[in-house]
């Protein structure tokens, strides 16, 4: 039970909190970026890119 009010909860924040932003790379060159980001996670590899690229700290990474 407890976890089903987890899931639900999970669903419903995602839904009103979290937009997703599709980048689709070819493969070589998503591979050159896991080159860069070494053990890194992906999505704050890219975080830390576009904060970069912005000049503003948009992303808190």
């Amino acid at each position: 039970m407890e976890n089903r009010k987890k899931y639900d909860y999970d669903v419903a924040y995602k839904k009103d909190k979290i937009k997703r932003i599709p980048l689709d790379v070819q493969l070589l060159e998503y591979e050159a970026l896991k080159e860069q980001a070494d053990s890194v996670p992906m999505n704050t590899f890219i975080k830390k890119a576009l904060n970069a690229y912005t000049g503003q700290e948009i992303f808190k990474v």
